[in-house]
């Protein structure tokens, strides 16, 4: 069967073949003068002239092909920025078990470390035995008590999943110290710290950390008669050799160089993936090496003694369980102490072997002369030398480095008149004086033909001098066509005598034929696909929904979600850090990873964590007129609308069309004010004023300044839209917690008391809730978009739950006692996210947890208001009831969207 597939190159580069040109030409230009031009030799000016043009367009094609090294300045900070690195783009934060290691283990004191699943969390369902289910004693109920006997029944059980320990291995000049010792215990309390730190700020979404432990240690002795060279130093030998065994038992993690692992072939996805490091790169494979050990051998030692430099031979050795481990340590069929070439432990076996100093006897020789060691200075120097192997593992994790080029500045044209013989007059050394006016007049009228030629050149070299501007995400000039200037055409000024108003109309002139917003967006559109992004259904779906208008703010959020990537990339799996206030409780952009992607997707500009029913824009009515207004954060107003509207709808609609105007700074139109003072309004593409910023300034600078810090709060901050998104996991109670079985989730069950799925509440269970009242989340058509978004984006492994609630905070016709579950949502978040960071590693004291996750279970959706209408009858179908996306007269809200 024939494999079918995309070829990578479809260019036939018959733009870089002169012949193929020549000859194309030829074909043309026969076809078109075949009856008056016969003579198409060398010598005929028309073919000298199709040659040079010919030759220009294959100058052209080779300077397109090259390497965009070379069509870029490269040794430009300002262009590099546009560029991200390997580093930045490659990589992510944690994701795998290997992953977390290598973070841990990259720790300044760590030489390994292991995360395992916390298996010491599990629950109980309870059926009540009660006649009648009660608030306080409801029909099922979870508890970590296995018997809650008589008034409950034990039905099922399940460990929560998500949550992890982990066990660190120190560096062994740290381990070797007294337990006692006030400088180990403070070197323990500090990596402890750090690896929570580390943790948290690269937490999975809807794991947790319960404990980091260091890990127990297994020691074991080593003894015997070893003979060495004569030259040979006795201490230096016996240093090396348990240093050596101390690295077979229990290997410290190799770090390479970036030009290492180039060096062993593997490809720039393979180096970079995963986290970024502070002390060079670590393979998997190198993980693995250094994993528990079920076994030693002495067969190992042995080999590993003689490979020793300065080894002659060993007379005798041994190997032995140390008499301070628990005999229990090895498995039944391996007792250490009876075999005296292995010792061997259990598969779920999680300690460290070391070797035991203390106990360890090497009896040195050379020949039949025993030489006397100090055991103290034998210490003393094996911790040194692990002192400086570790700092030997130090290395750089480096970047890979762009790709050095010769930028050359491609835009250079010179005119195809310098490249004709000197006999046409054309070139730089022009006609001369002596030859007749008739000769000059026909030189003039070939150069005006020629300049044609040169023009459009000019502009095509033009397009490639900006090629790093056209493929970058940055949406400033707002142009799309280059136009160059022609100056080196001699006697320009005769054929041209307005050379710098032309120069100025042919850009206007491409100016106005440059679509750059639908151009920009193809160009955007392929940009994102080289990340496999799309954003054209969302796109689509703002147009057919709200409008036209929408298709600038989309260019917006497409060069945003470009510029973004490799922080959103990097960051996709992330939940947000809880441990320690440092990071940020309310208002702050502490929030998952996967929030701060879903909000790109979705068109949601601001992604903090906030009051959702607090805004900095407002819509009033004055005088039976509604209008609006922009307030600053400190509660100024910013701009006010210059329109009146005969419905609140209408002002709302002409609010957000301002917002969405907004990104633009060419949106916003300077001008001088009283007092040599200057002033600024907003303005739409009919350059008519839509709103008035009442301050003035005392310079256009300054105007200037205000202008760029407006522009971002409008757009980034005017917003009536957000998300909260809870992690079930960090809802379980504290099983310290003496009230922990009334703080418990409430569960579902039936009237057999059978539990509704899914059985765990917690585990992998993330909720959604976002505000139902808004403009765009009111629309069914969007919300419906917007859940299959979240759903596709969420890991595979976690189940959500979409909710959208509340009613708009600003509608007058709600009753007082209606309030706003939104409002009531946000307080009890606030309170309990400030107690659970004040303290993260548990959260017994925290008072909020209960009633967070009772209104949690409680949300329901709103859905738009619906109309029923006689069949027999016309009726407005702009409000129609959808099944199963529609419910009587709970939301009012004057479009819904459909056509």
């Amino acid at each position: 069967m024939e494999t079918l597939n995309i070829p990578k190159r479809t260019t036939t580069k018959d733009e870089q073949d002169f012949n193929y040109l020549r000859k194309v030409g030829l074909d043309h230009i026969t076809a078109m003068s075949r009856k008056l031009w016969t003579d198409y030799n060398l010598h005929d000016p028309g073919i000298t002239i199709l040659e040079v043009l010919c030759y220009a367009i294959t100058d052209l094609g080779y300077r397109i092909n090259m390497p965009v090294s070379d069509l870029v300045d490269l040794q430009s900070r300002e262009v590099l920025d546009k560029f991200p690195s390997a580093k930045e783009v490659l990589t992510t934060k944690s994701i795998t078990e290997n992953d977390y290691r290598k973070l841990f283990i990259d720790i300044e004191g760590v030489k390994n470390a292991f995360i395992r699943p916390y298996k010491d969390r599990k629950i109980y369902m309870h059926c009540s035995l009660m006649d009648e289910a009660t608030e306080s004693n409801p029909r099922g109920k979870l508890s970590y008590e296995e018997d809650l006997l008589p008034d409950y029944e034990n039905r099922k059980e399940f460990t929560l999943k998500g949550l992890n320990q982990i066990y660190y291995e120190l560096d062994t000049d740290i381990r070797e110290l007294d337990e006692e010792d006030p400088n180990r215990i403070e070197k323990v309390n500090e990596i402890e710290n750090e690896i929570y730190r580390t943790y948290h700020s690269n937490r999975n979404l809807c794991e947790d950390l319960i404990e980091v432990t260091e890990v127990k240690s297994f020691e074991f002795q080593v003894c015997g008669d070893i003979e060495i060279d004569k030259t040979a130093n006795a201490l230096n030998i016996v240093v090396e050799v348990l240093f050596r065994i101390q690295e077979y038992v229990s290997p410290s993690v190799k770090r390479y160089t970036l030009l290492d692992l180039i060096e062993e072939g593997l490809s720039s996805d393979e180096i970079f993936n995963g986290p970024v490091l502070k002390n060079g790169f670590i393979t998997d494979a190198e993980l693995k090496k250094a994993n528990f050990r079920n076994e030693v051998r002495l067969s190992d030692l042995i080999k590993i003694i003689s490979e020793t430099p300065g080894i002659s031979r060993i007379r005798k050795l041994s190997m032995n369980s140390c008499p301070c481990n628990d005999q229990e340590e090895s498995s039944d069929d391996c007792a250490p102490l009876e075999n005296e070439w292995k010792i061997c432990f259990p598969k779920d076996f999680d300690k460290v072997i070391d070797i035991c100093l203390e106990n360890s006897t090497l009896n040195i020789f050379k020949d039949v002369i025993p030489i006397n060691i100090d055991k103290a200075e034998v210490k003393n120097r094996f911790r040194q030398k692990f002192r400086e192997y570790n700092r030997s593992l130090r290395v750089a994790y480096e970047d890979l480095a762009y790709p050095q080029g010769n930028f050359r500045n491609e835009a250079d044209y010179f005119s195809i008149q310098n490249d004709l013989p000197a006999l046409y007059g054309v070139g730089n050394k022009g006609l001369s004086p002596s030859f007749p006016e008739e000769r000059h007049a026909k030189k003039l009228q070939l150069k005006s033909y020629l300049t044609i030629f040169d023009q459009v050149l000019a502009t095509y070299f033009a397009h490639l001098k900006n090629v790093g501007q056209l493929l970058s995400a940055d949406l400033d000039g707002n142009r799309t066509y280059f136009s160059e200037v022609l100056n080196d055409i001699k006697d320009l000024e005769k054929i041209i005598p307005d050379s710098e108003n032309f120069n100025q109309n042919t850009g206007l002139f491409l100016s106005e034929i440059d679509d750059f917003v639908g151009r920009k967006n193809e160009i955007l559109d392929h940009l994102l696909a080289r990340f496999a992004e799309n954003m054209n259904d969302y796109v689509f779906l703002m147009t057919d929904l709200f409008g036209l208008e929408n298709k600038e703010t989309a260019l917006w959020q497409k060069s945003r979600l470009i510029k973004e990537y490799p922080s959103l990339g990097y960051n996709r799996g992330t939940a947000f850090n809880h441990f320690g206030e440092e990071h940020g409780v309310w208002d702050t952009l502490n929030v998952s990873g996967l929030e701060n992607r879903i909000n790109r997707l979705l068109g949601i500009r601001d992604s903090s964590r906030r009051d959702l029913t607090k805004y900095y824009h407002e819509i009033f009515s004055d005088s039976g007129k509604w209008k609006w207004r922009i307030f600053s954060k400190n509660g100024e107003a910013l701009f006010t609308g210059t329109g009146e509207f005969e419905s609140e709808w209408e002002a709302e609609t002409a609010l957000w069309k301002a917002v969405s105007l907004s990104w633009n700074k060419e949106n916003f139109q300077l001008f001088p004010a009283a007092g040599d003072n200057w002033g600024f309004n907003l303005i739409d593409h009919s350059f008519e004023i839509i709103a008035i910023h009442p301050e003035t300034y005392d310079d256009k600078t300054l105007a200037s300044e205000a202008i760029e810090e407006y522009a971002g709060f409008i757009f980034d901050k005017v917003t009536d839209e957000g998300a909260y998104v809870f992690e079930n996991i960090l809802f379980h109670p504290d099983k310290k917690d003496p009230e922990a079985e009334k703080k418990f989730m409430e569960i579902c069950v039936d009237e057999d008391c059978m539990q509704c799925k899914p059985e765990d509440p917690y585990s992998f269970r993330l909720t959604f809730v976002l505000p139902g009242w808004t403009r765009r989340f009111s629309n069914m058509f969007f919300r419906e978009f917007a859940e299959r978004t979240i759903r596709a984006e969420v890991p595979a492994h976690i189940l959500t739950r979409i909710c959208w609630i509340g009613s708009d905070p600003k509608d007058e016709n709600i009753e007082p006692e209606e309030k706003n579950p939104m409002e009531d949502l946000q307080t009890l978040y606030k309170k309990w996210l400030q107690k659970k960071m004040s303290s993260p590693k548990d959260q017994k004291d925290n008072e909020f947890l209960k009633p967070l996750v009772d209104m949690l279970h409680s949300l329901e959706t709103i859905y738009p208001q619906g109309n029923l209408h006689d069949c027999n009858k016309d009726g407005d179908s702009s409000h129609s009831i959808i099944l199963n996306k529609s419910s009587l007269g709970e939301l009012k809200n004057n479009d819904n969207g459909s056509e």
